[in-house]
């Protein structure tokens, strides 16, 4: 067990209480770093939080307290021997600035990531003994996820996507854009084609094909082209979408074994660009001609 855990308090906190006991810290030491303690935490309150607020005070301290920590341990290893000779030789700024740099080195990982780090998630209290350096850890994993998924996105999309992409990091449209790529090139697949991109007439022998196919037959060649889907894509890649599930295909797979609107939960769950979509739900039939079809469809959408 950590000492830091023995004696309820955070590292940085623990080695100042026994540099002070045992004299290695002077009071002068210990005066000069309470003040670059107080200045560092209204710099932090003023710069992400409020002065005003006694609260916004007491979290910017905690953040303070929780980046010194993650420098003193980036620099010490959790030694608190080593720790108490750093504080002394370097002080109480070197680690609040080991600690920050640990932070921003997320910006570099991924910036669109890095944005949605609120900062109070580094924040220790007095009595906190939580090891910030594994939450700190799991932010570095997390932003290479975020990193990785866009990367991803944009590999898959280059390939499957429709129509034109929008520039989009939220993860959770990213994983659900995602699906709908790999469902594509899925379904291209049992129809045996070369296709990257679905057309109305794809879109209909694939209908067909699973409303007339045996379903043990459709369920075996879904698991044969989910295979051959996976072996087609590099080794990091499959891996990374195999860890977030995505190419185990459970709504393509739970769709057909229902057999119930086929037609419809497909569109829902395929890259279909505008246009397909559109003559699938019978819309513009015939595209933009000038027929008076199109004119009542156009007088349709216009404002009242």
């Amino acid at each position: 067990m950590k000492l830091a855990q023995l004696r309820n308090k955070p590292l940085v906190l623990l080695v100042l209480k026994d540099g002070v006991d045992d004299g290695s810290f002077s009071a002068e030491f210990m005066r000069k770093t309470q003040d670059q303690l107080s200045d560092m935490s209204l710099r932090i309150a003023a710069d992400h939080l409020s002065v005003i607020y006694a609260d916004h005070i007491k979290k910017a301290c905690e953040i303070v307290l929780g980046i010194i920590n993650l420098g003193l341990i980036s620099q010490c290893g959790n030694n608190s021997v080593k720790a108490q000779h750093i504080i002394q030789s370097q002080g109480i700024v070197y680690c609040f600035r080991a600690g920050w740099a640990k932070y921003a080195e997320l910006k570099t990982i991924s910036a669109e990531y890095f944005k949605k780090i609120d900062l109070s998630i580094y924040a220790l209290a007095a009595n906190d003994t939580s090891d910030i350096s594994l939450v700190h850890a799991d932010l570095v994993t997390n932003g290479k996820k975020s990193r990785t998924l866009v990367e991803v996105h944009n590999s898959l999309s280059g390939l499957y996507a429709a129509s034109a992409v929008l520039p989009e990091t939220d993860e959770d449209y990213l994983i659900f854009e995602l699906q709908k790529l790999l469902n594509s090139a899925l379904g291209l697949l049992l129809l045996d084609s070369s296709r990257k991109i679905f057309t109305s007439q794809l879109y209909t022998d694939l209908i067909e094909y699973l409303k007339r196919e045996d379903l043990s037959v459709v369920q075996s060649k879904i698991n044969h082209s989910a295979e051959l889907l996976k072996a087609s894509l590099p080794q990091s890649t499959q891996i990374f979408l195999e860890n977030m599930a995505l190419l185990e295909f459970t709504e393509f797979k739970k769709i057909v074994a229902a057999q119930q609107d086929l037609s419809l939960y497909m569109q829902e769950i395929l890259e279909l660009s505008v246009n397909v979509s559109n003559e699938l739900l019978g819309d513009f039939e015939g595209g933009y001609d000038f027929g008076l079809d199109d004119e009542d469809d156009i007088a349709y959408l216009q404002p009242q």
